[in-house]
């Protein structure tokens, strides 16, 4: 018998894909902050809801699962 895996939908909201690639740019949260111009500890606080959503735990597990679901740079569905 085969096993059916179970793929969840990932669904970043619109700020959540801008930190995203900001983050795949290289850049800390510091500056990400100011780009956007929220506070750092906005950024750090959508950085972990991003983790929670994807089930990962760094940076850059995080950028390698979106570019290998193809949302870093798409559009949203």
């Amino acid at each position: 018998m085969q096993s059916i895996s179970y793929k969840p939908e990932i669904s970043l909201s619109p700020r959540e894909r801008a930190i995203a690639q900001l983050v795949a740019q290289g850049l800390p949260n510091k500056c990400i902050a100011k780009n956007l111009n929220i506070s750092h500890w906005t950024v750090a606080t959508y950085v972990r809801r991003i983790f929670i959503k994807l089930g990962v735990c760094s940076r850059t597990a995080m950028i390698a699962l979106l570019i290998q679901e193809n949302l870093l740079w798409g559009t949203d569905k």
